[in-house]
């Protein structure tokens, strides 16, 4: 029998019906509501009792707080890379099944694409010290708020303009790098982030919940929060500006880490770790003979400097080719494999310098970074030869694409209104599947 083609009806309407999702305790709320995990946390169709666990977990204590209420399946499989472990301890915290069928369309057989994946990721990386990995990355990104902070001082010195746009660069290559730590279990380094005004929890709703497991769906928030500002979709309903005049898009990045805060405060849902933001202009009160508007002023300066440039590296990371799946797009039903969705939403990207300053300050090798979040970056090297051969067994496309190219595809991306047919331009169907069927 041959693959039916469908448009992710899944999530058909769902963009309509949202529409007063404006921020991520939003969404983790209406995630709450739909489901079907009775206020306490479900994995598959299981119902597990996490409460007595939350202090206890080795990941952190956070993450179970956020995802209380939630369906953490695809969170669950996605950082638990050596399953058994996890799995077998579950069984103690085992309530009873959910009354109702998953809201997500993603599967994770066991001979899917993605669990046969990580199996092999897991037995290459059991010969691994991953300590002495994990301190590159604690390395890089020191260094880049170090440089930064430095920087910070020499405006308040110098009231140097040059110097302040030069600190909002390094601050978000810095915070790229930073968002690592974010993925990881909570240490201290995460909170970087929060120098230039995200935060912490904010980011891991919107980005790890959200982003990484439905990525480039309408669930996905980072390509709904902005919307219809910012329209990635292959509808007709795209504002005329944003056909006509796609470069002109960047011209709101300065201001949505900062507006992300706004709206954090006018919610009232900030935390004390939302202190932190002001580091920088305490640097500039202390380190200069800076008045206070100039300090306001400089500030400013740095903070919307970092939000363009982080906003225009991620958005030029991966995810926008205009041959990647977005929600409207036709995709193979293989495609409800998670593994095979992270990889048709994201293009590789050719690294032309193998360097971890480098990669991780850039979202480098970033279908990998997806597929494996909750891994240190320093890690992800390591596993491109499983991946790339893992890849060619279940027939999918790996040409890799300079970042120019992916640059320039995501305005192209901005203007497409005609969905793609990715049963056709990017899937073969596995031969192993289709003597299953």
């Amino acid at each position: 029998m041959a693959p039916r083609t469908s448009s992710w009806p899944v999530w058909s309407g769902i963009l309509s019906t949202d529409k007063n999702i404006k921020s991520a305790d939003d969404w983790i709320g209406a995630r709450r509501m739909e489901d079907g995990a009775d206020e306490l946390w479900r994995i598959h169709d299981g119902l597990y009792d996490l409460e007595q666990w939350i202090h206890k977990h080795p990941g952190g204590s956070q993450w179970l707080e956020i995802t209380k209420g939630t369906d953490i399946t695809e969170l669950f499989e996605s950082s638990h890379i050596n399953g058994k472990a996890a799995t077998t301890m579950m069984h103690k915290f085992y309530v009873r099944n959910a009354k109702s069928p998953r809201k997500s369309p993603f599967t994770f057989k066991p001979d899917g694409f993605y669990n046969v994946l990580k199996s092999r990721v897991a037995k290459k990386l059991s010969f691994v010290d991953s300590n002495s990995y994990h301190i590159k990355s604690m390395l890089v990104v020191d260094t880049y708020f170090l440089f930064a902070l430095a920087l910070c001082v020499g405006v308040a010195r110098t009231e140097n303009i040059f110097l302040a746009l030069l600190a909002g660069i390094i601050l978000a290559l810095g915070t790229v790098a930073a968002h690592n730590f974010t993925h990881l279990k909570d240490n201290w380094r995460m909170y970087y982030v929060q120098l230039v005004l995200l935060s912490v929890r904010e980011w891991r709703i919107s980005h790890v919940l959200s982003h990484h497991i439905y990525t480039n769906t309408v669930q996905d928030l980072e390509m709904s929060l902005l919307h219809p500002f910012i329209h990635w979709f292959p509808t007709e309903d795209k504002p005329f500006t944003v056909r006509l005049f796609p470069y002109l898009t960047p011209i709101i990045y300065p201001f949505i880490i900062p507006g992300q805060l706004v709206i954090r405060t006018f919610k009232c849902n900030n935390d004390k770790a939302d202190l932190l933001m002001f580091v920088i202009p305490a640097i500039l009160m202390f380190c200069g003979q800076m008045t206070i508007i100039s300090i306001i002023v400089a500030w400013l300066l740095i903070v919307m400097t970092s939000s363009f440039m982080f906003t225009f590296i991620g958005f030029s990371a991966s995810h926008h080719f205009p041959d990647n799946f977005h929600d409207g797009d036709y995709v193979n039903d293989e495609c409800i494999d998670w593994g095979i969705h992270q990889t048709i939403t994201s293009a590789e990207r050719s690294e032309p310098i193998n360097n971890i300053f480098l990669t991780i300050a850039t979202f480098g090798d970033h279908t990998l970074h997806h597929l494996f979040p909750a891994l240190d970056h320093s890690l992800i090297p390591l596993l491109k030869d499983t991946y790339e051969d893992t890849c060619k067994e279940f027939g999918l496309d790996l040409t890799p694409k300079s970042f120019t190219t992916i640059m320039h595809g995501q305005f192209k991306q901005l203007t497409r209104v005609t969905p793609n047919n990715l049963k056709k331009d990017k899937i073969e169907t596995d031969i192993k599947l289709d003597n299953n069927i």
